[in-house]
């Protein structure tokens, strides 16, 4: 098992408003590295939106290796655990890839489910199907961590 050094920062964001849909959010921004390397392994940013009318979560996010996606799940307010889902073609849960990536390591799905320990620690644990170049059966790529708050969400402060 390869350890790692990892970092999300979740930002709240203002609510949302589509007409008349409604969401409230958090910008989140993922930072991962190898323990014993300095360059980054993985990079990500995105949304996690909750839409109370309809109780769908999205998620979305773009890697700097040219690929974004958008997953989505649901939730009841209050939930401790949900699962949010992204496939290749789907028009509302979808993932895109750049050519050569696609090529070579398809994502055909992605999957992660967070659950809430307590106020203070997140835990997720996701599995991204890939289609390696040169491999006949799918790679399941599985991570999970724990993670726990460092410091209070600081809101828009025009909202206070």
């Amino acid at each position: 098992m390869t350890q790692y050094l990892e970092e999300w920062v979740f930002e709240p964001i203002d609510r949302q408003v589509n007409g008349p849909q409604l969401m409230y959010g958090l910008r989140y921004h993922q930072h991962v590295n190898k323990s014993d390397e300095a360059l980054t392994f993985h990079d990500q940013v995105g949304y996690v939106l909750w839409e109370p009318a309809t109780e769908t979560i999205y998620m979305t996010l773009a890697i700097p290796r040219g690929q974004v996606a958008m997953a989505m799940g649901q939730a009841e307010s209050g939930a401790r655990t949900f699962t949010l889902r992204a496939d290749v073609g789907s028009p509302a849960a979808g993932i895109l890839t750049n050519p050569w990536l696609d090529t070579h390591f398809h994502t055909a799905s992605w999957e992660i489910t967070f659950t809430a320990l307590d106020t203070d620690s997140l835990s997720y644990a996701q599995t991204t199907m890939l289609l390696i170049d040169g491999s006949a059966e799918p790679f399941a790529h599985r991570d999970s961590a724990v993670l726990t708050r460092v410091a209070e969400a600081q809101p828009n402060p025009l909202m206070r």
